[in-house]
């Protein structure tokens, strides 16, 4: 127990790393939730990516560009709303009782009701803007059909407002197996209603209509598949506001996140026309395949289980989290390096000519993946109750963003705009190292162990591209 404290307290040894065990029911429940979270992943980006391509080759990039742009405004005005709702119930004591339940249910209602509202008034908002002509022709944001997707695609979040909070409860058990299978029926029938849709009258309509589609059923199927707790609205000022506690830094956290993740579409969309938002929105999706799983097994396994081994007060806490960060960072190095080399070659063996341009941007933003070290750091910040890590990062890298994007886009254009997504990563990768071993949570030598797979990845690109040029596909 000594040896461990000292540990916490900063003089930790890579040593002992090997000899940690966690919890047996937790590591069971770690288990089973990775494989759960992998497979339906893994089944997730399959199905988005099939569909990507089906969709690609009855739309036009203009359609991609229009609807990424609808879905900037959705999402940020979710993020900016996020009062901490699901790591809330994951973390607190009170996580199971009803009471607490209902009244961060009633909660998340009322909330999804205010993005819908606000996210509609953009639509008009725009829509009188280019009516009076205050927009370029040469902006994204003049596409005609844009306010109209604006407004139908706020439904989604009055809808989302209404899904149970035994999803949650699922999250915090460690028990994925139901909700993967839900989430997985929801794409899947949101995607059929898009390519049928897409097929028969190939216009905008079929990307909206198939998202509508998926929420409102995932909607149902939480109040369905789920036994437990039947949510009501009820409130209880007690729990409110231990919500609002936790949540404040992770609300100023969700502001920023707002702008740093989709900054990028914000900033683009008044600089480049929508068919080129479309094509970076290709790229965009490439290349944040790994990083949207490590981020769904990050809120979906790994907080959880930090959060118990944090409940149980054991003094393992970093040391498992090198043992988790050993494995992702693994994975993402390899990747990295395997799509810089052969980011082009992809594309132009999945898409046609119109999206080619998405070739050299997928291999900028692989680069991305070296530096996704603070991925894992949150979770164990946030377990640990210092959600003001999460600020903290998140106001960096929206202000490296804010700062380096159109400087970058002004100096070199489209190319130098990418290599500003690179830039972000790095700067939070710093912060990140620095704030650990201001708590001592720092072993320098394991930051870096893993960086050697970049190389091999590089050369298995070059290695795959080789082979498509032999075998004739590209």
């Amino acid at each position: 127990a000594a040896k461990a404290t000292r540990s916490c307290r900063g003089r930790l040894d890579v040593q002992d790393i090997p000899t940690i065990s966690i919890p047996s029911s937790t590591r069971m429940g770690v288990v089973s939730s990775i494989t759960w979270t992998l497979a339906g992943f893994g089944a997730s980006q399959i199905l988005r990516l099939s569909s990507n391509l089906i969709m690609t080759r009855l739309l036009v990039p203009e359609m991609f560009g229009v609807m990424a742009l609808a879905q900037v405004f959705l999402y940020m005005m979710t993020l900016i709303s996020d009062v901490g709702i699901n790591p809330s119930i994951i973390r607190s004591d009170r996580g199971e009782e009803t009471r607490f339940l209902n009244t961060a249910w009633t909660i998340q209602v009322i909330r999804g009701a205010i993005i819908c509202f606000v996210v509609a008034l953009i639509g008009v908002a725009l829509y009188y803007a280019q009516a009076r002509g205050w927009i370029g022709d040469s902006s994204a944001y003049s596409a005609p059909v844009l306010p109209a997707v604006i407004m139908v695609m706020s439904l989604t979040s009055l809808i989302s407002g209404f899904k149970s909070t035994n999803i949650i409860l699922a999250n915090r058990r460690l028990m994925l197996g139901r909700l993967t299978a839900i989430e997985i029926f929801s794409q899947i029938l949101g995607l059929t209603v898009m390519i049928i849709w897409a097929y028969n009258d190939r216009t905008i309509w079929a990307l909206v209509g198939g998202g509508v589609i998926s929420s409102l059923s995932l909607v149902l199927l939480s109040h369905m598949a789920f036994p437990g707790n039947k949510n009501k609205f009820e409130w209880d000022s007690t729990a409110f506001w231990e919500i609002f506690h936790f949540g404040k830094w992770l609300l100023l956290s969700s502001i920023l996140t707002a702008f740093y993740v989709q900054g990028d579409r914000l900033f683009l969309g008044g600089l480049v026309t929508a068919e080129v938002i479309g094509i970076y929105s290709i790229a965009y999706f490439l290349s944040s395949a790994v990083k949207d799983v490590l981020l769904k097994i990050n809120s979906a396994v790994f907080f959880p289980a930090l959060s118990e081994i944090h409940r149980e007060k054991t003094d393992k806490l970093v040391l498992i989290y090198y043992r988790i960060r050993r494995n992702t960072d693994a994975v993402a190095m390899f990747v990295a390096g395997m799509l810089f080399s052969s980011g082009a070659s992809i594309i132009e063996l999945l898409y046609d000519d119109r999206y080619h341009d998405a070739g050299w941007m997928l291999e900028v933003l692989s680069l991305s993946l070296i530096f996704i070290s603070p991925i894992v750091s949150s979770s164990m910040m946030l377990a640990t109750g210092r959600s003001k890590y999460e600020a903290m990062m998140r106001l960096l890298q929206t202000s490296v963003l804010v700062i380096s994007f159109p400087a970058l886009y002004y100096l070199w254009g489209i190319y130098g705009a990418i290599w500003a997504m690179v830039l972000v990563p790095i700067c939070a990768v710093v912060l990140d190292i620095i704030y650990r071993k201001k708590q001592g949570m720092l072993i320098l030598k394991n930051e870096v162990r893993m960086l050697p797979l970049i190389g091999i990845g590089y050369l298995a690109g070059i290695a795959a591209k080789e082979l498509l040029i032999f075998s004739g596909l590209i």
